[in-house]
C-alpha cells in the first residue's frame, strides 16, 4: 500500500515538473491556455486514479474525458479556419490591390505619364478607398511635366488633372481620396 502511495505522488511531482518545463518552453502565451487545458485533464486522471481504480469507475472517467477532448479538438478546428478565413481574406485583399494598382498605372501611361509609385487600399468589401501615386512626365533629361498657370497664380499639371478625373469617375471616388504627386 505505501508502495502505491509513493509511486501516485512521485507521479504526481514527475508531472509537475515536465509541466513547469513545458509552459517555460512555449514560444507564446497564445499556447498556455490549451497546454494547461490538457494538463489539467492528466492531472485529473493522475490524482483520482488511485481512487476510480478503488471504485472501478475508472473507465467512466476515461471516456467523459475522451469526450471532452474531442469536443475541444473541434473548438480548436474552428478556431483554426475562422483564422484560416482571416488569412486568405487578407491576402485576397493584397492581391486585388496590386491589381487596381496595376490598372491605374496603365491609365497613366496611357497619358505618357511614368508612374513611379502607387498605392491602392481598399475597403474589407472591396471597395476602392484611396489611391496615392507618384507620377512624372518622359522627357528629355527627366524633364518634368509642365505647369499651366491660371488668372488666380495658380498652377496645376492638366493631364495630372485629367487623369485624376479619370480615376475618380472610374472608380467612383471623391476628389480628396487620390492623391497625385508629381516628382
Amino acid at each position: 500500500m505505501i508502495n502505491v502511495i509513493y509511486g501516485w505522488v512521485q507521479n504526481l511531482v514527475c508531472f509537475y515538473i515536465f509541466l513547469t518545463v513545458i509552459l517555460h518552453l512555449l514560444p507564446g502565451k497564445h499556447y498556455q491556455k490549451y497546454v494547461r487545458f490538457f494538463s489539467g485533464m492528466l492531472l485529473m486522471i493522475l490524482v483520482f486514479s488511485p481512487l476510480l481504480a478503488l471504485l472501478e469507475k475508472e473507465e467512466v472517467l476515461l471516456q467523459r474525458i475522451g469526450q471532452a477532448e474531442f469536443f475541444q479538438d473541434l473548438d480548436n478546428l474552428k478556431l483554426d479556419t475562422a483564422n484560416l478565413k482571416e488569412e486568405q481574406k487578407k491576402r485576397y485583399l493584397q492581391e486585388y490591390e496590386q491589381a487596381v494598382g496595376v490598372d491605374v498605372s496603365r491609365m497613366a501611361e496611357s497619358r505618357q505619364l511614368l508612374v513611379k509609385q502607387v498605392e491602392v487600399h481598399l475597403s474589407e468589401d472591396y471597395q476602392v478607398e484611396s489611391i496615392a501615386m507618384e507620377i512624372s512626365a518622359p522627357g528629355e533629361g527627366g524633364s518634368l511635366l509642365h505647369k499651366v498657370s491660371y488668372e488666380d497664380d495658380s498652377q496645376e499639371y492638366p493631364e495630372v488633372y485629367r487623369l485624376k478625373q479619370e480615376l475618380m469617375e472610374f472608380y467612383q471616388m471623391e476628389e480628396e481620396q487620390i492623391a497625385l504627386r508629381v516628382d
